[in-house]
């Protein structure tokens, strides 16, 4: 069955039925004429979001969605103050572990070339990393030279790239109950399983004030997940009253 955006933005979806809904149109994408292209590219608009916001979104539902906690989303294309709206029900909501209704916005942490890993990657198969990779003034070619990382220097780099989204996005005001997706993007990949837990105990350690309820840190390759002041009692408390769809 063939998907398109109009069967996603706006609407009010299951949380499951969305993330079917956007695996497909990934699927679908990558199947077309140019389609790994486009995906590396993200020239077009709905490009862009699919890789840079529907997926991370799809990857925090599916992290979410349990027995005693069922989600309908809905996502909006819009320029609005967030991304998409979540709305909870079941047991999980009842005891006051999560709201019933949560605003979501989506961000990626990602180092200033990593546009150019792509358009060479796309151009030429490959390249070894943002960290060696210019743009010759005088050609406009990309060139991409070996860098060597010491030990430490991925996850260090990862974490740096992690609060500078978290700062930036901590100068912004959101709703109550907003939660903030990070699609985390590693300056070398493959992230390893240490290189991850490093880089998150750097974000942590460095105590970032950051007005969410919880912070979702999602790397896309490897799924690597982190959850960051998920304390379900910081949010507000279910009313009684049944809430707006």
């Amino acid at each position: 069955m063939h998907i398109d955006y109009s069967a996603i933005d706006g609407h009010l979806l299951d949380g499951l039925d969305f993330c079917g809904k956007v695996y497909d149109l990934f699927d679908q994408t990558r199947a077309e004429p140019h389609g790994k292209s486009r995906l590396r590219l993200r020239q077009l608009k709905i490009d862009k979001r699919l890789v840079e916001e529907l997926i991370p979104l799809a990857r925090y539902i599916q992290a979410r969605y349990r027995e005693g906690r069922r989600i309908k989303v809905r996502w909006l294309s819009g320029s609005q103050q967030y991304d998409a709206v979540l709305w909870s029900a079941g047991s999980v909501v009842e005891h006051g572990d999560a709201p019933r209704k949560a605003f979501v916005e989506i961000t990626t942490a990602v180092h200033r070339n990593e546009y150019l890993v792509r358009q060479r990657l796309d151009e030429n198969g490959g390249s070894f990393g943002v960290r060696g990779i210019y743009r010759e003034r005088k050609t406009g070619a990309i060139v991409s030279k070996p860098y060597v990382f010491s030990e430490g220097e991925n996850a260090k780099n990862l974490a740096e790239l992690i609060l500078e989204r978290l700062n930036a996005k901590a100068s912004k005001v959101y709703p109550p109950t907003t939660v903030l997706i990070v699609n985390c993007l590693p300056t070398c990949s493959p992230l390893l399983e240490g290189e991850w837990k490093d880089a998150v105990e750097l974000v942590r350690n460095a105590k970032p004030s950051i007005p969410f309820r919880e912070v979702f840190l999602f790397e896309m390759l490897m799924s690597h997940t982190t959850t960051l002041y998920g304390d379900p009692r910081r949010a507000q408390k279910p009313k009684s009253r049944r809430t707006s769809q």
